[in-house]
């Protein structure tokens, strides 16, 4: 495995995603505005529960930052239908580049880029909507970079699913919005129907939020989220051996760009 080769697409990814103003706009942007839309209702939900103090960006910002993370999933399945839609997937492959060169160049970006939205998303959130962490920063570290890992493997799973790009963004956007909804981003875990209480554990989503209430609210350390990170990096082994049975390098899929 060359990492050199591996970089080198990686930055040709990374440099597509610059230069398209509407991820930005979607990864950055519109998280920002709904955190701060959502921000005085969520207020109330935490002082309900006890938090007196509570602003609301601790569960505006987490939340929206979640949510947006597993759209994110998405772009690292986009990278393989370009290449099909360019013509570019079979030059690729016959390529000196690897297997493993390949892979890691196409998802290393969605990575940097999953990480690097929460971290800005959480930053904002300090600096602009009161935002006060009580626990620990290695902490919120941890459970960040855990679950955006399992985020690109769901996409890898996802791509591999789908054999056109239409259906890659259907099963990003629905699937998404059920982890943001059932796990507890779009609102308290609290405030949901028992039944829906009962089954969010099932997606990452869950524990993620479980592990930032924690360490936002409670003031927790690492100790209370290496449970959340071990199930967190489960997920991510389950999405990859999803993909790893479903995905072949032989295949053709139907880019629309």
């Amino acid at each position: 495995m060359s990492w050199r080769r591996s970089w080198a697409m990686a930055r040709h990814e990374l440099r597509m995603l610059k230069d398209d103003p509407g991820a930005i706009v979607f990864l950055f942007v519109m998280p920002l505005l709904m955190m701060g839309l959502m921000k005085p209702l969520f207020a109330l939900s935490l002082q309900a529960e006890g938090y007196a103090g509570a602003s609301g960006a601790e569960q505006a910002v987490p939340g929206m930052a979640a949510m947006f993370a597993t759209f994110t999933a998405s772009f690292a399945g986009f990278g393989f239908f370009r290449e099909h839609g360019w013509g570019t997937w079979d030059r690729l492959r016959a390529s000196a580049a690897t297997t493993g060169d390949i892979m890691a160049g196409k998802l290393a970006p969605t990575l940097i880029i999953a990480v690097g939205q929460i971290v800005v998303l959480f930053g904002a959130g300090m600096l602009f909507l009161d935002l006060r962490i009580a626990g620990s920063f290695v902490a919120l570290t941890l459970i960040i970079v855990t679950f955006s890992m399992s985020m690109v493997a769901f996409g890898m799973a996802i791509m591999s699913l789908s054999r056109t790009s239409l259906q890659l963004n259907t099963w990003a956007n629905l699937v998404g919005i059920l982890f943001a909804g059932v796990g507890g981003a779009l609102v308290p875990i609290a405030v949901l129907p028992g039944w829906v209480q009962t089954i969010a554990p099932a997606v990452p989503t869950y524990w993620a939020m479980k592990s930032f209430h924690g360490v936002i609210l409670d003031g927790r350390g690492v100790a209370s989220v290496l449970v959340p990170i071990a199930i967190l990096l489960g997920f991510g082994v389950l999405f990859s051996v999803i993909a790893g049975f479903k995905f072949r390098f032989e295949e053709t899929k139907i880019y629309y760009g």
